[in-house]
């Protein structure tokens, strides 16, 4: 029977038992100096006389202290007491979700996939945040998620209602109790249901351990069970190293398709952020509409270091100075020019004889060459082949009701210009790449038909003024994609969301090659204005946080209309890993 209660730990008073775990005893104590009910985990370590051990637990609690997240339970204080580590930290009132899931699966029930869409939102939201500042939690599972709700109790018995918030407890303590009883190297340290597979070999460990754990929170929310169980720890362990976790059944393609990624044995394999894992998670489900608001309310942190894949890219040479960006290297990618597309240029600016310029563009896509040349030196202009004229005049852009994402509709007077057809495309980046002996984007390599992604703005600014292009700004880019008129068309093929059921087409977990769809063109003829990759603009038309840039469009898996505008870091990981651009230019040759 625990001896703490009644005692004073530091400036808390040790009140009531709680409960035992693998790692720690929990009492419900109160702070003296708060005055508030606090929860205090005694770890069992003893460290008393191994004074290196009591400063690395010390290094490590510090840490854990200095996090902040509505979605992490809050640490106050840590010290030892007669040897043992212990950690003051909020007291949440409710059950943990191990507990909630134990209740429900004994009725064979099931949370409803909308709350689970909302508790991985917080989960995700919480787990990023920590990575993002380096720290890992090493053992997600539900006994360490608590369900709490500020307006009162949450029955374990009751459905979930939409105050109630999942909160990650526990975080840092595997470590911290690591560092605490000097684990040897190489043990493995964790819960075995719950282990990826890297933990599960005593391997290195990194963010994307947590995604994999919480991934197997996921599916026993879905399924009402772990993926592997077993009498034998030695058994579970294996089959978390070697074998597929068995399907879900009755749950949809695409809901599938998100465990198989959050659960592949492969680090580089799964989800490299768990806000990427909500987002297709919400997709999954039809919560298109709810899905980019994971993204938008999470803290804007500087990105979190991924391990670089082990995948060789193709011929960039090594880095030198940018100095080439202002040195005038610049010229034009050349690419074979079709004479269908010409011809279809000039029907929609002027008119043709036999149908509308829309039914004449949706039946005849223009597919840029896969070969591209590399930009002829000292060229002054760019070649206008793949590229539109845009006339000049007055615009609206913007629309209502304006919110975070759109502003209201305002006129804006544009003079000619020209925007690129398509996206630019891996092919023509790695023609780039090597002219400029630049470094690879991000995501690398793609596909040669594909639009290129993974690029910061700065990568694309500096596409551009290689091709002896631009940026376009914000106004430009939704002009080309609305067209002319009050109130122009919100889509790229008209005012219907689904064009006529075509949206259906638009793959939505990776991007398609650019122009293949010939449904998704504005009335100018630009392609693929959504529904591929973020782009990147330049000139912003509404307001934008000082060092911030604009992206627009969505991307695949998430269809939003083109007054829909994004601000973000330039190199905001979030962003950038679905970011790719086009170019455009003042005159062409």
């Amino acid at each position: 029977m625990p001896d703490w209660i009644g005692k004073t730990i530091g400036r808390v008073r040790i009140e009531k038992y709680l409960a035992r775990g693998g790692m720690a005893e929990v009492y419900l104590g109160s702070h003296l100096t708060l005055e508030r009910p606090v929860a205090v985990k005694v770890l069992h370590s003893y460290i008393e006389e191994e004074p290196e051990l009591l400063n690395r637990f010390q290094r490590e609690a510090k840490v854990v202290a200095g996090l902040r997240h509505p979605n992490i339970v809050q640490v106050f204080d840590f010290d030892t007491v007669d040897g043992h580590p212990y950690i003051v930290m909020e007291y949440l009132s409710g059950p943990t979700l191990a507990t909630y899931l134990r209740n429900l699966h004994q009725q064979n029930q099931r949370i409803p996939p909308n709350q689970v869409a909302r508790l991985l939102k917080g989960l995700t939201a919480a787990l990023d945040y920590a990575h993002e500042l380096g720290v890992i939690h090493r053992d997600i599972k539900p006994g360490n998620i608590l369900l709490h709700s500020k307006s009162g109790q949450v029955d374990p018995a009751a459905p979930l209602t939409k105050d109630i918030d999942a909160v990650l407890t526990d975080f840092g303590l595997v470590r911290i109790t690591t560092s605490a009883s000097q684990t040897a190297t190489g043990q493995i340290s964790g819960t075995p249901a719950y282990m990826a597979p890297e933990q599960a070999r005593g391997d290195r460990t990194d963010h994307r351990t947590d995604i994999y754990s919480l991934g197997v929170v996921l599916y026993e929310m879905l399924a009402g069970r772990v993926p592997f169980e077993s009498d034998s720890t030695l058994s579970i362990i294996y089959k978390h190293i070697n074998e597929p976790p068995p399907p879900i059944p009755s749950i949809s393609p695409a809901v599938q398709n998100v465990m198989d990624r959050a659960l592949a044995k492969d680090p580089n394999a799964r989800y490299q952020s768990s806000q990427d894992m909500a987002v297709d998670f919400y997709m999954a489900i039809g919560m298109t509409a709810q899905a980019e608001t994971i993204y938008e309310s999470a803290p804007k942190l500087a990105p979190m270091p991924v391990p670089p894949s082990p995948t060789p890219l193709p011929q960039p040479k090594p880095t030198r100075s940018n100095a080439w960006l202002g040195a005038g290297i610049a010229s034009l990618i050349c690419l074979l020019a079709l004479a269908v597309g010409a011809f279809m240029f000039r029907s929609v600016l002027f008119g043709s004889a036999g149908g509308t310029p829309t039914e004449a563009l949706q039946n005849t896509p223009i597919v840029p060459s896969a070969e591209a040349a590399t930009p002829t030196a000292g060229a002054a202009l760019p070649s206008g082949e793949n590229m539109v004229k845009i006339p000049g005049g007055p615009y609206e852009v913007g629309k209502e009701p304006a919110d975070d994402y759109h502003i209201s509709p305002q006129s804006v007077e544009l003079s000619d210009y020209w925007i690129d057809r398509y996206q630019v495309t891996n092919s023509q980046y790695a023609q780039f790449m090597e002219a400029a002996s630049t470094d690879a984007p991000q995501i690398w390599p793609g596909e040669e038909d594909h639009p290129v992604r993974g690029v910061t703005w700065e990568q694309a600014a500096a596409y551009c003024s290689w091709a002896n292009k631009r940026l376009p700004n914000e106004a430009e880019w939704e002009a080309a994609g609305r067209g002319p008129g009050a109130a122009p068309q919100l889509y790229p093929w008209g005012t219907d969301p689904t064009a006529g059921g075509s949206t259906s087409n638009l793959p939505d977990q990776d991007t398609y090659p650019v122009g293949s769809l010939s449904f998704n063109q504005s009335l100018l003829g630009v392609f693929d204005m959504v529904g591929n990759v973020w782009e990147w603009t330049g000139e912003p038309y509404g307001p934008v946080q000082d060092g911030y840039k604009v992206v627009r469009g969505g991307r695949y898996g998430l269809l939003l209309d083109l007054a829909y505008r994004v601000t973000v870091p330039p190199d905001d990981e979030r962003y950038v890993q679905y970011a790719g651009f086009r170019c455009a230019a003042d005159n062409v040759q």
